[in-house]
Order: C-alpha cells, then sequence, then structure tokens
C-alpha cells in the first residue's frame, strides 16, 4: 500500500474520471449502442495519449494467453458446475441462450478489450503493479460500473454491478501472473458470454 501511496496518483485518476464521465454523458445523451463504440474509443485512446509504454502493453505473448485460457477455463468450469448445483438445490434448471455472432463480437472488441487495455494495461499498470494496484484498479472498475450502468443510466442491478470487483481481482492477476493484457481479456470476454448465456430459470 505505501508503495501505491508513494506513485503519482493524479495524472491516472483524472483520466479515470474524465472516462467515466465521458462515458457517462454518452450513454445518456446519444443512447446505449452508440455510447458503446464511443466508451470503447475513450478507453483505447487515454492510454495512448498519457503513457509512452501504452503500446508495449498491447505485444502478442502466444505462452502468457495460453496459461491466461487454462486458469479461465478453469475458473468459468468451476462457476458452471456451481451455478448448475444451485440451481438443482433450487429446484430449477440452467437455461442457456446462445449469443448471437454480433452479440459475441461486441464484448469483444467493444468491451473486454478495451476494458481491460484501460484497467488493468493503463491504470493498474500505471499503480506500480503487485496486489495493491490490483486492489486498486479493481475499486476503480467496480465504481465506474456501478456509477455508470446503476447510478446514472438506470440499465442494471446495482448489486450485480458492485460484484464486478471480484472477477476484476481475478483479471489483475492473469495481467501480473502472465504479463500478457491478452489473458485478461480472454478471461473478461469468456466470463461475460458466460455469464450472459447461462441463467437459472
Amino acid at each position: 500500500m505505501k508503495r501505491l501511496l508513494s506513485k503519482n496518483l493524479a495524472i491516472p485518476l483524472v483520466a479515470y474520471g474524465v472516462v467515466v464521465v465521458a462515458i457517462i454523458i454518452s450513454r445518456t445523451a446519444i443512447g446505449r449502442e452508440y455510447a458503446l463504440l464511443l466508451s470503447a474509443g475513450f478507453m483505447l485512446w487515454a492510454p495512448f495519449l498519457l503513457d509512452r509504454g501504452a503500446a508495449d502493453v498491447l505485444r502478442f505473448d502466444p505462452r502468457g494467453l495460453v496459461r491466461g485460457a487454462i486458469i479461465s477455463i478453469a475458473v468459468l468450469f468451476s462457476y458452471l458446475v456451481c451455478l448448475y448445483l444451485l440451481s438443482a438445490y433450487l429446484g430449477k434448471t440452467v437455461k442457456f441462450v446462445e449469443p448471437t455472432a454480433l452479440f459475441v463480437l461486441t464484448h469483444l472488441v467493444a468491451i473486454a478489450f478495451p476494458e481491460e487495455f484501460f484497467f488493468r494495461g493503463y491504470l493498474q499498470r500505471t499503480f506500480g503493479g503487485g496486489w495493491d494496484a490490483i486492489i486498486a484498479a479493481s475499486v476503480l472498475f467496480a465504481m465506474a460500473h456501478l456509477l455508470v450502468i446503476c447510478v446514472f443510466t438506470g440499465g442494471g442491478v446495482c448489486g450485480q454491478n458492485a460484484l464486478t470487483f471480484f472477477p476484476s481481482l481475478l483479471m489483475g492477476y492473469l495481467y501480473m501472473r502472465t504479463g500478457t493484457i491478452w489473458s485478461s481479456v480472454f478471461f473478461h470476454f469468456a466470463a461475460n458470454i458466460v455469464y450472459l448465456s447461462f441463467r437459472i430459470a
């Protein structure tokens, strides 16, 4: 924690505030569909503007991606097992809603990739890495979801958006452990698809 506090946090925190406010304004002014693309643009543009090392974050590391994918699949498989056990306990079933190609592409290109580039590749890295940086970036990640989706645009359940803190910890860990943003992008994308496609009914 001391290491995190010793860093100059003003620039990344101001960048975070500007990005969140811009997303809120765009979602209320032009609607969710177009705002999603603008949001992605804000999160991709800010690191390049503020950080000389932003391009290095995008370097592809196949071994890191494979390690991240293995961890991601194990975690998501465990989640599905728990979901099925819970549904059986409640006397319900798990319903699978097949995602459309557009849905999948949107979650990869406009959500998982830009959010990971901004929150892990810029904020977490700027905060210095390590668990204090992972926790700080995850708090900001959950707060952004609460503010954008729940508080200002009323498009989601507050409790669910607050819980984004926990998968964010895993995404931060994957980035720290594998050294590549693509492992956390893989988990973020796969987790969104699994979470939104499998429901207890």
